[in-house]
């Protein structure tokens, strides 16, 4: 008889046991759900985010560094210039830098430019805009 409320017991306590570790598991579980999403999502982030080879970065820093040269030739001659306004196209000298890409003007004025630099496939690799865009003149009354 006394080997009944004993063996009870721990047929109790290992029951007890039991769902304690399947709510840990559980638990575990789908902490570890949660982890593989974020490996997924930072995963496919990085797909996004990094090019695919180096020839792909060369090109864009390529682009980036054209850019950068054509803007400084920009704000140059604006600095320099009596009435403070932007090179016209005859005026506009492609820097060395820009060999080999193709410099598109979005939109170019005295006053204000925007170009991207793109690759022979038409890819563009940089952007740059500069000054203020010209206000409608003003009608007087």
């Amino acid at each position: 008889m006394k080997a009944l409320p004993l063996l009870l017991c721990s047929v109790l306590l290992c029951g007890c046991q039991d769902r304690e570790a399947r709510a840990e598991n559980a638990a575990l579980q789908a902490r570890l759900t949660q982890l593989e999403a974020q490996v997924k999502a930072l995963k496919s982030e990085q797909e996004t985010a990094l090019p695919l080879d180096a020839q792909s970065v060369t090109e864009r820093a390529a682009g980036q560094n054209c850019a950068n040269a054509l803007t400084r030739i920009l704000e140059t001659f604006r600095e320099d210039s009596l009435d403070d306004r932007y090179p016209s196209a005859a005026q506009v000298q492609l820097p060395a830098e820009c060999v080999d890409l193709r410099v598109n003007w979005v939109s170019r004025s005295e006053r204000a430019y925007t170009f991207t630099v793109t690759d022979d496939s038409g890819r563009e690799l940089a952007r740059q805009s500069g000054g203020a865009p010209t206000a409608a003149p003003a009608s007087g009354g």
